[in-house]
């Protein structure tokens, strides 16, 4: 039973890995943010929450403790939530969208509501003896296909060795993202050609970053990269531009995927107002959490799309995500964050992938341990 654990501290801790971001570490691989955003919800209970947002620290922090400016309308977060029950997460996050109304509720606000929300289905899950997929309405499969997430290299032949690479850690879907991707169209479909030519036609392939130019010049990118297969384009054009992004879809030979930067239900509801996209990715830490994310589902799978939660900073955070893509009636893809950088791999213990698959934790709430010792080791306030 939940009803009568309160809600007794909110926290924001920043860790730093030490390696700048996109830093090349010892292994080979990037490195993802070096700072890292954490929220700790605790309660009377005992029990505790933890959750990795995705935005920045300092911001998330100042939205979570400021002190109170006008009483539940213009406050920190903190004061929305402590001393709540963690019963009613839908009151939780709706006393939280109230104490942010004079200063804001999209953007950084939201980011926060988002790592709180985590926290607390993470603590009511733990409460009850249930994964939180069990509290979202079930479980529909039990692994997820992991795309391994990357950066592009910057020449063919560095392209062919990652896949390689990749494959013999065992996935079977990988996502190149950024770098050299995007401005100069040959370059961006020699790239992706090579990836192709290693992987063979079995292996899925995503590509990922903005293009630039117009609408006709990014449509003709991608209508030449339909030769090389792409299982989708993500983020082609910033997800504040769903008109274009719709007008893309509409006409491309592949799937158009975007979401990650959007907050809140009605930010989705304006991306899918038009049809064209294929994939919707809302990031949990972004979103709104877990109940922003059952509602933002609903929306994107009556028109069909596949709904693939976006996740890269850490693997507690991609434990939140596989626990909503072991639920979403229409997804099954889990982005999987290959960086070997401590904070991004060792965060969270309890994640298994095998066969280019991750097994959905069957523990109670996010269904995987936080290290606490690497906390220690690594934060800063």
């Amino acid at each position: 039973m939940t009803g009568d654990v309160v809600v007794t501290d909110v926290e924001v801790l920043i860790l730093d890995g030490g390696a700048d971001y996109g830093s090349t570490l010892a292994d080979g691989e990037r490195s993802g943010p070096r700072l890292t955003c954490l929220i700790k919800v605790s309660t009377d209970a005992g029990v505790t929450g933890y959750a990795d947002v995705d935005s920045h620290p300092w911001l998330v922090k100042a939205a979570v403790e400021a002190p109170t400016h006008i009483p539940e309308f213009c406050a920190g977060l903190k004061d929305a939530v402590v001393g709540q029950s963690v019963s009613d997460r839908d009151a939780l996050w709706n006393r939280m969208y109230q104490h942010s109304w004079y200063h804001g509720r999209r953007g950084v606000v939201l980011h926060a509501m988002s790592g709180i929300d985590i926290a607390i289905w993470d603590i009511a899950g733990r409460l009850s003896g249930q994964p939180v997929y069990d509290l979202l309405g079930g479980r529909r499969r039990d692994r997820v296909l992991a795309y391994a997430s990357t950066l592009f290299r910057p020449t063919p032949d560095e392209m062919r060795e990652a896949v390689k690479h990749y494959l013999d850690l065992g996935f079977r879907a990988i996502k190149f993202g950024w770098g050299p991707w995007g401005g100069d169209p040959d370059l961006s479909i020699e790239l992706f050609a090579a990836a192709r030519a290693e992987a063979g036609p079995e292996v899925l392939l995503m590509a990922d970053g903005h293009i630039t130019g117009d609408l006709a010049a990014v449509r003709e990118l991608v209508h030449r990269l339909e030769d090389y297969d792409p299982f989708w384009v993500e983020e082609p054009f910033p997800a504040d531009r769903p008109d274009d992004l719709a007008a893309l879809g509409r006409h491309a030979p592949v799937r158009i995927a975007s979401g990650e930067q959007l907050g809140g239900v009605a930010e989705f509801r304006e991306l899918l107002r038009e049809p064209g996209l294929s994939v919707v990715q809302p990031d949990l830490s972004r979103c709104g959490g877990f109940t922003a994310f059952r509602d933002i589902a609903a929306l994107a799978t009556g028109p069909g799309c596949l709904v693939v939660p976006h996740a890269w900073t850490s693997h507690l955070l991609t434990a939140a995500a596989i626990q909503a893509a072991a639920w979403v009636p229409s997804g099954g893809y889990l982005e999987y964050n290959v960086s070997s950088a401590p904070l991004a791999r060792g965060l969270a213990t309890g994640l298994r992938l095998t066969d280019g698959e991750v097994e959905v934790p069957a523990g109670p709430g996010l269904g995987v341990d936080v290290d606490l010792d690497l906390i220690d080791k690594y934060r800063v306030v």
